[in-house]
């Protein structure tokens, strides 16, 4: 397998998937999301979106938020609030802190998923509370929306996906489910760095705020290159 890449060239260790493991992360998310929703669990589509950019994902929040709130709203001016914002991101930022979902009334708050491949995580995620605060100052909102940016191994590197909902819908506590990947020892390594990236996946599309476990285990019945899903839900992990 090809090396995977790393972001900004040596500023930081952050591990990006490249082309080929990304592509198995996304098969084994897919494969998680598929068990999950023939256990009649929740599974959200997302509404992708090309040419991934800040203004853009600002307008598509609004858009999401404004129509299922039932609001008025004009995404004519969304550009130039943004760009306020965005100068200000030391003092918005903090916006973004899930804990702050607690303490707010459910039916005040809306939580958006803006779902990004791991190439762009790290700089939309940077801009998430000016996209949260442009938001709520163009729906006229009680409260800041919570702007929640994930990697997503389905998600191409030039689209972005985008899920509103009510705060009421969206789960706090950590999933109840369970997932592990059987691999050959060839995989081990490869898919151990994929297992945030599977988690913060299936998370999104069933809207859940934390993570579910990921264990990668080896197997001397799996194969080389290849790899086994399994799903194992409360009964099961007890």
């Amino acid at each position: 397998m090809a090396k995977a890449e790393r972001s900004d060239a040596g500023k930081d260790k952050v591990w990006i998937p490249d082309e080929e493991a990304k592509r198995i992360g996304a098969d084994v998310s897919l494969q998680v999301l598929d068990a999950l929703a023939k256990r009649d669990y929740p599974v959200y589509d997302l509404k992708k979106h090309a040419e991934l950019d800040v203004r853009s994902v600002a307008r598509e929040v609004v858009r999401e938020i404004g129509g299922m709130a039932g609001l008025e709203f004009s995404l004519k001016g969304v550009d130039t609030v943004l760009d306020k914002f965005l100068s200000k991101i030391p003092v918005v930022k903090t916006v973004v802190a899930e804990e702050e979902l607690e303490p707010v009334a459910e039916e005040d708050r809306y939580v958006c998923f803006i779902a990004v491949d791991p190439r762009n995580y790290r700089e939309l995620r940077e801009k998430a509370g000016a996209i949260a605060v442009t938001a709520r100052e163009e729906l006229d909102l009680d409260h800041t929306p919570l702007v929640l940016v994930r990697n997503d191994l389905c998600v191409g590197p030039e689209e972005f996906g985008v899920l509103a909902l009510h705060s009421s819908e969206v789960a706090k506590e950590r999933p109840p489910f369970k997932v592990e990947v059987l691999v050959g020892e060839d995989l081990k390594p490869t898919m151990i760095r994929l297992a945030r990236f599977i988690a913060s996946t299936v998370a999104t599309r069933t809207v859940y705020l934390k993570f579910p476990y990921v264990v990668v285990k080896e197997s001397l019945l799996v194969e080389k290159g290849d790899y086994k899903v399994r799903v194992k839900t409360p009964e099961e992990v007890e």
